[in-house]
């Protein structure tokens, strides 16, 4: 179950949007709205986090920073998405440069995301802010990876690594995994980059910290 929170003023656009992303498989929104305060202390009540915040832009953007810097001293994996248009693409460039993940355009469809942003605010938007891109196109909002930045590995280098944690060689992971040993060392040279170590030992220790993999 993917679990949301929406920040709205408008009840009836509150209940449309519920109501539309719940029809997707596994979404539930858990939605509240009020002052920003109110909404952190709901942020701060819950017992799990939830994976996706929506927020509405009808706020103050200096409120909206309040709110995802309260979120991400809670837990970095949830994404916050703004539900904004494109005309006020400086607002939501200031939100970003402050923590926001991603971003909801509601006027029109998202083509190329990261040139849009460039042409309108000379801001250059990185490859990590376009993971999730969430639309609201003919009346459909789509919510897609929600859990992407959860790990920054695939399903592959996950198993790479637990499998690494048996304490085998590269020829036996190889073996084990039914890859060719060039493939594993693939793995490993990834794996290496994206967690920023030099050693075996280390990679299995950094993913275990980061619950990037369960042994």
């Amino acid at each position: 179950m993917i679990n949301i929170s929406y920040l709205e003023e408008n009840i009836l656009t509150r209940t449309a949007y519920q109501l539309l992303i719940e029809k997707q498989v596994g979404c539930k929104v858990n939605f509240h709205t009020d002052s920003v305060a109110t909404f952190i202390t709901h942020i701060q009540k819950q017992a799990l986090p939830f994976d996706l915040c929506i927020l509405s832009d009808a706020y103050p953007y200096n409120a909206l920073v309040k709110i995802i810097k309260s979120i991400k001293s809670k837990t970095k994996h949830t994404y916050i998405l703004l539900k904004s248009d494109a005309k006020y693409m400086k607002g939501i460039c200031f939100l970003l440069k402050n923590g926001l993940n991603g971003f909801f355009f509601t006027d029109e469809p998202l083509i190329d995301i990261q040139q849009c942003v460039y042409e309108r605010t000379k801001y250059k938007l990185t490859l990590d802010k376009l993971k999730l891109i969430t639309n609201h196109s003919k009346g459909i909002i789509q919510i897609k990876e929600l859990q992407y930045n959860t790990s920054p590995l695939t399903q592959n280098e996950i198993e790479f690594i637990q499998t690494c944690a048996k304490d085998l060689t590269y020829e036996e992971i190889a073996k084990e995994l039914q890859k060719s040993v060039s493939t594993i060392y693939g793995y490993r040279d990834r794996v290496f980059k994206k967690l920023h170590v030099k050693q075996r030992t280390a990679m299995v220790m950094t993913a275990l910290k980061n619950n990037y993999i369960d042994l």
